[in-house]
């Protein structure tokens, strides 16, 4: 497990690298109490998109593939929560059931699209449009379902109004609730520490698993397929079935993030399967760095942050800039900012070797 966690191809490793790690995690864990509500509620929301920005950098940084419809599988993690949850408010199970609906629903609908795309042979560009299209049909269709005959069970679809609302009328979508026996149940509110802290544990869960992928037998061949499919099947790799397997597991994150959005705020609405919340996932990774799960997880949060500051103070100005970013990035640095360090260790290393052949020669 030592080798996993420690491998080349996801950047960082070594006594430093953890330490630094445990300190980060260890100094969030302080921040409840040291901001107001409302912050920790806002926190908690850049916190949720992680595993969304995980999982388009595991699919895009490590296997080539750039998709722009995993806010397809964020809708659909999220209505199958709040769908699911609904029909099943009287019992205390129906929150957790939720999840397992939401994370099942994404995979499903995952494993149907990619093997449409990738066993239907498409590659590069086409599959991003493919992604994208598909997404919108999504929102296209549920801003069309306001009328009461839309639903699923009691789950009212609500239009573009957002999930169980429709002509002036509300169903409470359930905030996560964990049974703890004896009729009782632990409510977990969007804006509670508790809501924080599970984050922070899953994050790290999901990252250090994420971390052994990458750097197993399989984040090889997914590097093989992402640096050049040709030669990768010849070599007698089925790049369809691991691009379809990745496609899976990125799905799966993005219903997490969409799942959890749902539990935080208890609503949802087809805006989620709009362009711009496709868009902003892959600004988030490709300025970061896309070939890091850690540059992944500090874009989003960081990126969201500073676009909620801009927003504050500038309108408008907040999709401009992040807009401006992904320019400057993707011509100067198209590795991301990531790339600067180690552009930095290879300059270094070059110095090094420079010096000590000088030295021999003297």
């Amino acid at each position: 497990m030592r080798e996993l966690l420690n491998g080349r191809i996801e950047p960082g490793k070594g006594p430093v690298f953890w330490i630094v790690g445990a300190l980060l995690v260890i100094g969030m864990l302080f921040l409840p109490g040291l901001v107001g509500r409302y912050t920790l509620l806002n926190f908690n929301s850049f916190l949720l998109m992680v595993f969304l920005a995980t999982g388009l950098a595991l699919l895009w940084g490590f296997c080539g593939v750039l998709s722009l419809g995993q806010s397809a599988f964020f809708g659909i993690g999220g209505y199958a929560y709040g769908i699911v949850a609904i029909n099943l408010a009287d019992s205390p199970w129906a929150s957790l059931a939720g999840v397992a609906g939401g994370i099942v629903a994404a995979v499903v609908f995952a494993a149907l699209l990619g093997w449409l795309t990738f066993y239907g042979h498409l590659r590069g560009v086409y599959v991003s449009i493919v992604t994208l299209v598909v997404t919108l049909v999504i929102e296209s269709f549920l801003n069309q379902t306001a009328g009461p005959q839309w639903k699923i069970g009691t789950a009212h679809l609500g239009g573009n109004n957002g999930l169980g609302r429709f002509s002036g009328a509300a169903e409470n979508i359930p905030s996560l609730t964990i049974p703890t026996g004896g009729g009782n149940s632990l409510v977990i509110s969007g804006s509670s520490p508790t809501f924080y802290y599970v984050l922070i544990g899953l994050i790290v869960f999901t990252y250090l698993l994420l971390r052994a992928l990458v750097n197993s037998r399989f984040g090889v061949a997914l590097a093989a397929v992402r640096e050049d499919p040709d030669r990768a099947e010849t070599l007698g790799y089925d790049i369809r079935l691991l691009q379809s397997m990745t496609f899976c597991i990125g799905a799966a994150l993005a219903a997490m993030s969409g799942l959890l959005y749902v539990a935080w705020g208890n609503f949802i609405t087809p805006s989620v399967f709009g362009v711009t919340a496709n868009v902003l996932p892959v600004i988030w990774v490709a300025v970061a760095g896309r070939k890091s799960l850690a540059a992944a997880i500090l874009g989003a949060v960081v990126l969201q942050w500073g676009a909620q500051q801009l927003a504050i103070s500038g309108g408008e100005w907040a999709l401009i800039v992040q807009g401006a970013l992904l320019v400057l990035v993707v011509l100067l640095l198209p590795e991301g900012l990531l790339s600067l360090r180690q552009q930095y260790s290879r300059m270094r290393d070059v110095r090094s070797s420079s010096l000590k052949s000088q030295s021999r020669q003297g």
